[in-house]
């Protein structure tokens, strides 16, 4: 007859090979020999990861990019891109924005006209579109896109090139801004200052070269 004991701790997580024989310890009862795709729980219990999925890239890729986890209360976490001169968070699988404006056309051109009515935009924002119908959508959304100029209160134009794109067939959700929204002004941020030449190392003693005097 065989007795199987059900273990009911996992709180040690997984166990280093040198314990796998060692049931004489503590460690072995409350522990793994394997756990793949589970999170330990500090109870003793272990439940499945959350999955992943790619969110978004970067604002900036061609500079280096931190994410740094950030728990604000118990039920509040965000994750923290941090890059050169911008800190954007994220939270609930997406980033956080502001108030979201309709678009009401985009152009076919190198760098796409967009009208926003009221935008508040200035050369060098940046802006995440979603919500763009057809094959236009294809090109613009779950993307952050930079304001390459501003045309007028009303008109942007980003780097997005939508010349092979179908045209502008309409645009989902957004509450319109009824008169000019107050503009900010963002900090000039310097580039990061480059790295020092490391100092050149003397050993001193006797390693040096020499020569023996005549």
């Amino acid at each position: 007859m065989t007795t199987r004991i059900p273990q009911v701790n996992f709180s040690k997580g997984e166990l280093a090979p040198e314990l796998y024989g060692r049931f004489d310890v503590d460690a072995w009862q409350a522990g793994l020999r394997q756990a793949r795709n589970v999170i330990v729980m500090k109870y003793g219990g272990v439940t499945k990861r959350p999955g992943t999925r790619l969110v978004a890239e970067v604002i900036n890729p061609a500079t280096p990019t931190r994410l740094i986890p950030f728990q604000f209360s118990m039920t509040q976490t965000y994750v923290l891109e941090m890059g050169q001169g911008y800190m954007a968070p994220c939270v609930l699988g997406g980033r956080v924005l502001e108030t979201e404006q309709p678009i009401t056309a985009v152009s076919n051109a190198v760098n796409a006209q967009v009208s926003i009515a009221f935008h508040g935009y200035a050369a060098g924002d940046l802006v995440y579109i979603d919500g763009v119908a057809g094959g236009m959508g294809a090109v613009l959304n779950f993307r952050t896109w930079q304001v390459v100029s501003v045309i007028d209160p009303n008109t942007i134009t980003i780097n997005a090139d939508t010349t092979g794109c179908a045209a502008f067939s309409g645009c989902t959700g957004g509450t319109a801004n009824l008169s000019p929204p107050a503009v900010v002004t963002a900090p000039i941020v310097p580039p990061p200052a480059p790295s020092a030449t490391a100092p050149t190392v003397s050993y001193g003693g006797g390693l040096g070269s020499f020569r023996l005097k005549d």
